[in-house]
């Protein structure tokens, strides 16, 4: 007597507002067959099915789940049982589980460490939760916009997680199930996660220094954090990001013969190479560190307080810039960027053109820029000479 019989897909004849389904009929165990009642029990699956709004979506799933169960019964699903869909070699690969190690073994050499790093972190602490309910052998066309949904609540919950992490998390989510639909067929045919809506966050802005603690910040450093000096002097004239690009800018990157700096593509935002112009400020600056006299391999920013092999850790001037905002009471949500900020803001009062500062900041158009400006409540004056200030 075969284990299951009739699996077949049923759609309603096309109707959606009505519910489609792939059934199959299961052999009792012999605990639970009754003489007067029939020895296969009906079982249906269609809840990834039914939650698409399309026929074609619909038929798609249909087929889908069709292939799947198949594949199931015949390596030995038995709904009577636990089954561990996930150390079937048939099978395994559609395990949510497994999928999730695949996407990150893939995207790993594409992204930066920290981005990698977090992505990680956040898909494992979806995969935890999907363990701790019992749901880690879902394959990944079972999760659902409720699975998903459930678990961001109750993490924000427990873990106190702002709005902004909420999103996060759900961003990287339905990163990996972009990727998935992406690249491969027949594994999920929609973003459980498309639906789902952000949680409303207040944006800070971007925040410049008034000029009084920027004199200040600037002095203070000059005297008690040389090095943090120089970092925030490169920030302000280069509108690097700190941590990004420019705590990896080498030697190499810079030009001193037709005066411009390279960001490569693996460290710009835009993934594209780009340039800045080396202004008569930053000229003096970098001439005088005599940076001939190093190989052009070395980080600018290396280890040992001086260019070096090794440049220095994440978030180094970042630990830094803390103590002295404390020291001098500047607003804790002042960060290294404000060197960035500021310098935009000085160039816009000194009249410098907008398409020139385009050049340095690197938006890629005036209506960025000009978004940018309005974020920081820059108003755009009358044009007047260039004017470059020397700090």
């Amino acid at each position: 007597m075969p284990n299951y019989k009739l699996l077949k897909a049923y759609d309603a004849g096309g109707d959606i507002s009505k519910e489609w389904f792939v059934q199959y009929h299961y052999l009792k165990p012999e605990a639970l067959q009754r003489p007067d009642e029939p020895l296969y029990e009906r079982f249906k699956v269609g809840s990834t099915i039914n939650c698409l709004h399309t026929i074609p979506e619909r038929k798609k799933q249909l087929r889908i789940v069709l292939k799947t169960m198949k594949q199931l019964l015949e390596a030995g699903f038995n709904p009577y049982q636990a089954y561990r869909a996930a150390d079937n070699v048939q099978y395994q690969g559609y395990n949510i589980c497994r999928c999730i190690d695949k996407y990150l073994s893939e995207v790993e050499p594409d992204l930066r460490i920290g981005t990698f790093r977090k992505y990680k972190e956040r898909l494992g602490f979806f995969k935890m939760w999907l363990e701790s309910k019992s749901l880690e052998n879902l394959m990944i066309f079972h999760i659902t916009k409720q699975h998903i949904f459930e678990f961001l609540k109750s993490k924000q919950l427990t873990e106190r997680w702002s709005n902004k992490t909420y999103n996060h998390y759900l961003q990287a989510i339905h990163t990996f199930f972009e990727h998935i639909i992406s690249n491969y067929d027949d594994f999920v045919n929609v973003n459980p996660c498309e639906k789902l809506k952000r949680l409303q966050i207040t944006r800070k802005g971007n925040r410049p220094l008034d000029n009084q603690s920027f004199s200040e910040v600037l002095q203070h450093c000059k005297e008690n954090e040389p090095y943090l000096y120089q970092f925030q002097r490169f920030i302000y004239y280069t509108c690097f990001r700190p941590d990004a690009e420019l705590r990896l800018l080498k030697i190499s990157d810079i030009d001193l013969i037709d005066r411009k700096i390279a960001v490569p593509a693996n460290h710009a935002k835009s993934k594209i190479r780009q340039y800045i112009p080396i202004d008569d400020s930053l000229f003096e600056i970098l001439t005088e560190m005599n940076l001939e006299q190093y190989p052009r391999h070395y980080f600018l920013f290396g280890k040992a307080g001086r260019p070096g092999e090794l440049a220095v850790y994440q978030k180094y001037f970042n630990k830094l810039f803390r103590k002295v905002k404390k020291d001098l009471k500047i607003d804790v949500e002042i960060t290294l960027y404000a060197f960035k900020h500021t310098r935009v803001i000085h160039m816009v009062q000194d009249g410098e053109k907008l398409p020139n500062i385009i050049k340095l900041t690197r938006h890629r158009t005036l209506a960025e820029l000009m978004d940018y400006l309005k974020d920081m409540g820059v108003i755009i004056g009358e044009e007047v000479n260039l004017k470059s200030r020397r700090i």
